[in-house]
Formats: C-alpha cells, sequence, structure tokens
C-alpha cells in the first residue's frame, strides 16, 4: 500500500479548516521511520499526519487521537493534538494535525556517552510522570491499543527454527532464557498504568542533548508499565531505569528488570519473524538489533541485566564433546 502524498490543493484545504496561521506553499514532505503515515511540516508549527489506507494504520490514527489530548492535559512533554478528522472529505483516510516539536530523534547508537545518559535518564523520569499522572483517557469508541502479552514463545521458536532463521541449539538456549524469566511476567498484565508502547528512540526528541519529548501516540494503552522499556535500546535500560525509580517506584519492582529482559527478547524475536514474512519493508529498528544487543551486553558484562541471564545447562559438557 503506498504513502499517501498531499497536493497542494489538500493542504490548502486542511490549513483552512483549522485556521491554521501557515503558507501552504511551506508543506514539505518529512522523512519517518515507519511504515504507517506520510508525515508533513505545515509551516514552522504544525506536522500533519496522514496514515496509509489499512486498517491498522487507520486504527493507530485514531488511537493517537485519544492518547495525545489524555498525556498532554497531565503536561507530559509531546507535541499536542491540534486537529482530528474522519470525515474523508480531504482525504480518503482519517488525518491529524499535530503541534510541531523542536528536536531530532535519538539515534540508535551502542555509545553511552555524557549526553546518552542524560537524555535516556529524561526519559526514564517523563515515563513515571506518564504512567503515575495519566489515570484516565476519553475512549468512548474503544480505540486505544488493546494490549497483552503472550507468554507462550514456543511458537515463535520453532517458527524460526524452521525457517531457518536461527539454529536449533540456539533456540534451545533462548528457550531456557525465556521459561526462566516466565514466573516474573506470568500475572503481570495486572498492572495497568497508561503506556506509550512503541518507545523506540525514533519517537524520542532531544535537543541540545538533552530529552526533549516524547511522540507518536499510535500504539498507546493501558497496560503493564515495563512493556515501555521494550525498545529502549538495551545498554541503556539500566540508565532509564534510575530515571524512572528516582521519581516512583515502577509496577511489581522486584521483577521490573526480569519483565523488560523477557519483552526485549520477545521483540527481538518477533522482529525477526517479521523479516522473513515480508522483507520488502524498511523496518526501524532493524529487525536483528534486539538479539546483537544482547551480544553486546554480553561482551561489555557491566549491565545489571545479566544477572537475570540463566548459565546455559550443559555448555561445558558439550563444548568438551
Amino acid at each position: 500500500m503506498p504513502f499517501p502524498t498531499v497536493t497542494p490543493v489538500q493542504a490548502s484545504a486542511v490549513i483552512e479548516r483549522f485556521k491554521l496561521d501557515v503558507d501552504p506553499r511551506r508543506t514539505r514532505r518529512v522523512d519517518s521511520s515507519g511504515n504507517v503515515h506520510s508525515v508533513y511540516r505545515l509551516g514552522d508549527e504544525y506536522i500533519l499526519k496522514i496514515p496509509r489506507d489499512h486498517p491498522r494504520a487507520i486504527g493507530e490514527t485514531r488511537t493517537a487521537s485519544v492518547a495525545a489530548p489524555a498525556v498532554t492535559a497531565a503536561e507530559i512533554r509531546t507535541g499536542s493534538l491540534v486537529a482530528f478528522d474522519d470525515s474523508l472529505e480531504i482525504f480518503s483516510v482519517p488525518f491529524s494535525v499535530y503541534e510541531y516539536v523542536d528536536g531530532c530523534s535519538v539515534p540508535s547508537s551502542a555509545r553511552r556517552g555524557p549526553s546518552e545518559v542524560t537524555v535516556w535518564d529524561g526519559v526514564g523520569r517523563e515515563l513515571a510522570r506518564l504512567h503515575h499522572t495519566v489515570v484516565r483517557a476519553d475512549d468512548p469508541n474503544g480505540w486505544l491499543e488493546d494490549w497483552s502479552r503472550s507468554l507462550d514463545h514456543g511458537p515463535v521458536l520453532t517458527g524460526l527454527v524452521e525457517a531457518g532463521v536461527v539454529a536449533a541449539h540456539l533456540a534451545e538456549w533462548l528457550d531456557e532464557l525465556l521459561t526462566s524469566l516466565q514466573p516474573a511476567v506470568r500475572g503481570a498484565d495486572r498492572y495497568r498504568r497508561f503506556v506509550h508502547g512503541d518507545l523506540k528512540p525514533a519517537n524520542v526528541l532531544q535537543l541540545d542533548e538533552e530529552f526533549r519529548a516524547l511522540i507518536d501516540w499510535d500504539d498507546a494503552g493501558w497496560f503493564d508499565p515495563a512493556i515501555d522499556f521494550a525498545q529502549i535500546p538495551l545498554h541503556m535500560v539500566d540508565v532509564a531505569l534510575a530515571g524512572y525509580r528516582s521519581v516512583a517506584p515502577i509496577d511489581g519492582d522486584d521483577t521490573a528488570e526480569q519483565r523488560i529482559l523477557f519483552d526485549h527478547v520477545m521483540t527481538a524475536l518477533t522482529e525477526l519473524w517479521r523479516l522473513r514474512i515480508d522483507m520488502s519493508k524498511v523496518y526501524q529498528p532493524c529487525p536483528g538489533d534486539g538479539l546483537v544487543e544482547i551480544l553486546a551486553l554480553a561482551v561489555d558484562g557491566t549491565s545489571p541485566l545479566l544477572d537475570y541471564f540463566p548459565a546455559r545447562r550443559n555448555l561445558s559438557h558439550r563444548a568438551a564433546a
């Protein structure tokens, strides 16, 4: 499904309908890391987001139209929703206009310098404010994401082995790891906080080496707050968690690291499967990043998350054989 494009007539219609003080000739397309929306700048003050004509993309646009006002009302740092239009009179799909927030996306780098620590500490603090401040969202149509967490990792591993993506003996280790983490995750859906749901680096803005804002609320809903650490770079999770805990404890704090690690591994495996299914898309983060992050974490050897990795059973015996 191709990305929708905006004609000068359509840009003018959006600007006129919502009385935006913008010259329509200053409409320009913005590069986006996602595969869901076309994104345009309207002058210097607004962002126009138009989804692909696909049920999932349209659903995410509607989700954000509910989430953004709720987080803005709680004074979470983000771009406020200026307008949501599902009349289908200008475009064949619903669309949204947001306040433009000055800043750039955080890069998905393996660096852990002072500026990266500052930014991800700020992200953790803002996540704590999000989870503990947003207590309601007006959602009469049920547009917020219906979050759940699959505990059955067997089919994913079996599928990857059968497809030749992961070797069987490595899948055994991943099975051991996920099985060891399951007790911490089982029952965690009882924690119900308002979550962003897609906190990859592209959805975190920084400015002058400081945290600026969280953007793109397309996957927001009510769930275990640990899920918001699932796409934070693994080597920065402890930094974000420390920032979070400086504001408030995370629900189920004694098992937070295990839940986060479980989600990271499951996300990495699922992304590999998505790549196998559709290699025509450009994914961001890249599908292999999650498993490579685990390798880098282990080689570095300093992260407290390593305390929750089980030793590979019979590894020394096999090596000797």
